[in-house]
């Protein structure tokens, strides 16, 4: 079996698991924390005047959403890095990396069939 450089949807997603893990539980933590301040100040709608609930909460949903979205830029650039770095490099370093393994598979499928036939 020959090396190819063709890329495949199932590799790149496996190639991407560990962000997308790390992005939902980013999004996760985020959104737990989000609800719990929105909880903290809901309840004490009755220590803070209307206005000031309102300038918190708006505050709350800007903060939160920038994290989501800083996050998601991040993983974009994730992604964009290891799409960019997957694809092999055997035509452009002169290797001959592939030629020895090639090299070395049919040795070693020679030598079963020699000591199969024994």
């Amino acid at each position: 079996m020959t090396p190819s450089t063709s890329l495949t949807l199932e590799g790149f997603l496996r190639g991407l698991h560990a962000s997308s893990v790390g992005l939902i539980s980013t999004i996760v933590v985020i959104t737990v924390t989000w609800l719990f301040v929105r909880c903290l100040i809901g309840k004490n709608e009755a220590v803070w005047q209307t206005k000031e609930i309102a300038t918190s909460k708006i505050w709350c949903n800007r903060i939160a959403g920038g994290m989501i979205l800083l996050t998601l830029i991040s993983f974009a650039l994730s992604a964009a890095n290891y799409a960019v770095n997957m694809i092999p490099r055997a035509g452009l370093d002169g290797s001959s990396i592939y030629q020895q393994m090639d090299a070395n598979k049919g040795t070693e499928t020679k030598l079963y069939q020699q000591n199969k036939e024994n």
